[in-house]
């Protein structure tokens, strides 16, 4: 976890009295505190109190200590609003409860008598005991397991928290500004007339010393692959709070030819560059043409190969797609599924071919042609199996006799072909 301090030394004169022992409200604040829990922003604490603070940066919570006082604040860190979710009060600061708990003079055994209930939470430092609205600290020592509950209470926090320790949201927003920023540096990046790969490597890598941060980017390569006519597929997931992007990118011999970046929590292609036109020519050059009138052709998406994936065992999109033009006895749009650049739309055209030619339909000389190529290549294919994805098979494993006609009496059992 990291943590980061900032201190800043401005001076502000504050209006403050040690010595008056202030009442504390649950869910509320503390009387002589000008903070109201989920209402008061970090802004109106530094006008109240002034910008000598010392900051601390956690997971889920960022804090304001303004140690001098005994007071320290929290916000949500990715609240656009920067409310006030908690305060916490300890010395030099007086303060006690309605019930009769007084800072620092109190014990965890009066919290005890008090509430009627027993135990508590306990960190390296401290054992706590948390109510509605109100969580009374104790200090312990590290290194022992237990805790002395006639330890006096060292700290309470004031809170709106509910019984699984989340703070309240109201008037929450998400600050989506950071997201969108490195969302668009790397936009900036893949836009480069002249896309510059290494470039690209070297935002991966500083981004990967920041992952810890609150809007840290986390990226992960899914596959990489060769395909087919000199192609190579990388296909990378990318991960910030709350958002989750796809990265396609397709090369021809090291030169880019198609890259497509994806936000999958709205399925909208934020980016992209197409420029598959010279890989036509070329394959004009060397007498093979593609259909290309259907986006399917090209592996532009990623698809799902396997029979029955996830946890209610069902087949993936496509495959379901397949095993219908089946029952159609669809050969031609089948035919065109086995040449397509997409390996798992190649191998799904190939298996509806063949369970045709299973039911007796004549398979024509081109595709048989087709079908023996496919059944030789060792392109790795994006998998299912069970609940498991990834690249993990090639297509010629999974092209073998044996396997085909398992899945074909499979399907057949399963109520998915007549």
């Amino acid at each position: 976890m990291k943590i980061r301090f900032f201190y800043i030394v401005l001076f502000t004169s504050i209006n403050y009295s040690f010595g008056q022992v202030n009442l504390i409200i649950p869910t509320k604040g503390v009387d002589g505190v000008p903070v109201v829990l989920d209402s008061s922003t970090i802004s109106d604490v530094i006008t109240f109190y002034g910008s000598h603070y010392l900051k601390k940066e956690f997971a889920l919570v960022t804090e304001y200590l303004y140690d001098k006082l005994g007071l320290t604040f929290t916000t949500d860190p990715f609240d656009k609003n920067r409310i006030i979710r908690s305060i916490f009060v300890e010395f030099p600061f007086l303060a006690k409860t309605s019930t009769g708990i007084v800072l620092n003079e109190s014990t965890m055994n009066e919290v005890y008598n008090i509430y009627k209930e027993k135990g508590c939470f306990t960190s390296g430092e401290y054992a706590w005991r948390p109510q509605k609205g109100i969580s009374f600290y104790m200090e312990k020592n590290p290194k022992r397991k237990g805790f002395n509950p006639n330890g006096k209470i060292s700290k309470i926090e004031i809170h709106n928290k509910d019984k699984f320790g989340f703070s309240s949201q109201v008037g929450f927003e998400f600050n989506n500004e950071p997201v969108e920023k490195k969302v668009q540096q790397l936009i900036s990046i893949l836009n480069n007339s002249s896309l510059n790969f290494e470039h690209l490597d070297s935002f991966w890598v500083a981004e990967q010393t920041k992952v810890k941060e609150h809007y840290g980017l986390q990226k992960a390569q899914e596959f990489k692959r060769d395909i087919e006519f000199g192609l190579t597929q990388e296909f990378t997931e990318i991960r910030m709070v709350r958002s989750t992007y796809k990265l396609n990118i397709i090369k021809s011999d090291g030169e880019l030819v198609f890259l497509q970046l994806i936000n999958q929590n709205t399925n909208n292609i934020v980016f992209e560059r197409n420029s598959f036109i010279k890989v036509y020519n070329k394959l004009k050059q060397t007498g093979k043409t593609i259909d290309t009138s259907s986006a399917i052709n090209l592996p532009i998406e990623v698809y799902t190969y396997g029979t029955f994936c996830g946890l209610h065992g069902l087949p993936p999109e496509k495959c379901k797609v397949m095993l219908n033009l089946v029952n159609e006895n669809n050969y031609n749009q089948l035919a065109n599924w086995l040449n397509s650049f997409n390996p798992e739309i190649a191998t799904y055209g190939y298996i509806g071919l063949y369970f045709l030619k299973r039911q007796g339909i004549n398979i024509l000389q081109s595709e048989v042609k087709r079908m023996v190529e496919v059944s030789k290549s060792g392109i790795q294919l994006n998998t299912c199996n069970g609940c498991l994805f990834g690249v993990t098979e090639k297509i010629c494993d999974e092209l073998q006799e044996l396997n085909l006609n398992r899945i074909y009496h499979t399907f057949q059992q399963a109520g998915f072909l007549k």
